[in-house]
This record gives C-alpha cells, structure tokens and sequence, in this order.
C-alpha cells in the first residue's frame, strides 16, 4: 500500500506540467527553498472548519506557481475561505467588497497592482495599479493599509509572503509552514476593516458600448454575470434546470461574437459591460462543464 506522502507526489504527476512538478517534488522532500507543508498536514490545520477537497491545475502568475489542490470551507462566524496550495506555499482567499485594489510585499501581476508606490515600515513594499489610481484613491489605499498596519504587522510577512486586496477578495500569500488558524482570524479582522472604511461603490453599469445582440443577451441574464467566485458557485447551485439551459443554449450561440467583441480590446482595459459579458460566458461554461460531469 501507497504511504500518503507517495500518493500525493502520484497527484502531482498527474496534475501539475513536468517543470512545476520537479519543483514541487524537490520542495516536498525537504530540498526546496522552504519548508513544506504536505496536502494532508494543511487539511489537519483547518480539520476543525470540516473543509471540502478539490483537484485543480491551477497556475498562478503572481508567484509563477501551480496549485493542485484547492480546499473550501467556512469559519465559525460564516466566513467563505478557499486556500489554494502551492507546495512551498498557499493562497488564503476570502470574498471582499471595496472599491480597493493594491498588494503588500509581492507584485500583483493578475490584477496589475504592480506599480511600487512605497515602502510601509515594518510591513513591506506597497504596490498599486497604474490603471485604476488617482490622487483620491491613492490615498483611500494609504489610509487602508495604515489601518491595517496593526495585523499586518502580526503577520511578520517573509520576503516570499503578501498580501492582495482586489475589489472582490482579499488574498494572503503565505509560506506553508504557517499555523493557518492564527491567519484566518487575521484575514477576517482585515475584511472587516477593509469593506466597514472602503466599501464597494454601488453604481449602475453602462452597457452602451456592446453591440445590440449583445446587450439583449447581458440584460436578460445580467443577474448570472457574477465575477465572484464563490458567488458564482452558490448561484449555480440554486439554477433550475429550464433556467440552466436557457442561458446555457443563448450563450453558447453567442459565443464567437462574444469572443471577438472581448478581442477588439487587446491590451486595453474591459469595460463593465465586457467584464460583465465575459462573466456571464463563463457562468454559462461553468455550467455547461456542471451538466456534462453529471453535477
């Protein structure tokens, strides 16, 4: 019989390319640049939230690694968290609200929170976006972090750690080897600062730039184009079958001209409209991926 150790590095083999897998490996063994934390010592950490399992081969630009497994799960005040583990590290993700976006420590090349704004004493470097800040919001971000100053200084982030606030999640890039439990009531302490000071701003969303046939289509299903993960996954839970078919089959005819409205914008920044038009495409494969595995 497989030792449990074995069987995750047979996971590995088929799930991660044969570079990041090499990497992974070294790392597991103890020969890596940090200390590792295996699949199953990182589910005993959070045993306690009872946290579901996935497989996933995911590649994360920001820290130029893959996950491989992902777990799900809520805290004991009903906070939604996701870690993915990347071996070496995990990402610890939670649903936010704000109209902020910045990252502490390590570039966010996802989001584009890249631009090095300044270095936060006892903290790390602040990195913010080119594309979305202004003198107001440049500020907003300063006085969030300074209110954030008091755990993030708890953290003692390593060179290799960080922090990213998007407008609908807040992430912790943190060494494996963590405790978790501490960072998770961290990471909730934070949300609440974050959305009670900076919360998101409601507006409504100019579709005036999608071709006709294209806006019919965002309009009548404007309620599924949803760009948070964990929001989508509940929405999609509760579907009807006549419903899930009817956006599934409107869209899927769609989706050429879909793809081609989202190219005409090359490296340029998407509109609400196209961001709200490319969330609804995915819904809708997401969906479609759903029906074909049985779920």
């Amino acid at each position: 019989m497989k030792k449990a150790h074995d069987l995750e590095m047979d996971m590995i083999e088929q799930f991660m390319s044969p570079y990041a897998r090499k990497s992974l490996e070294k790392a597991m063994k103890g020969e890596g640049k940090y200390s590792v934390t295996t699949m199953s010592e990182l589910r005993n950490k959070v045993k306690k939230f009872r946290p579901a399992s996935q497989k996933v081969n995911v590649f994360n630009s920001t820290i130029s690694g893959w996950s491989i497994r992902l777990y799900k799960f809520k805290d004991t005040n009903g906070n939604k968290f996701r870690i993915y583990f990347f071996g070496d590290r995990i990402i610890l993700e939670t649903p936010l609200a704000t109209l902020l976006h910045f990252s502490i420590n390590i570039p966010d090349k996802i989001g584009f929170a890249d631009m090095f704004s300044e270095n936060v004493s006892g903290i790390g470097k602040l990195f913010v976006s080119k594309l979305f800040v202004d003198d107001s919001k440049d500020k907003q971000i300063k006085s969030c972090v300074e209110l954030l100053k008091k755990d993030l200084k708890s953290l003692c982030f390593d060179h290799c750690e960080g922090l990213t606030v998007y407008g609908n999640s807040l992430e912790l890039i943190l060494k494996s080897e963590r405790q978790i439990l501490p960072e998770i009531e961290i990471c909730e302490k934070m949300k609440s600062i974050i959305e009670s000071n900076f919360p998101e701003e409601i507006y409504s969303i100019d579709y005036s730039d999608l071709p006709t046939d294209l806006k019919t289509l965002i309009v009548k299903f404007e309620s599924f184009a949803i760009s948070d993960d964990y929001e989508r996954e509940e929405k999609s839970k509760k579907i009807t079958k006549k419903k899930r078919t009817e956006l599934i089959e409107a869209v899927e005819g769609k989706l050429d001209d879909i793809d081609r409205f989202l190219d005409d914008f090359g490296g340029k920044p998407l509109t609400d409209g196209a961001i709200k038009l490319q969330c609804l495409a995915e819904m809708a494969m997401e969906l479609k991926c759903g029906l074909e595995a049985g779920k």
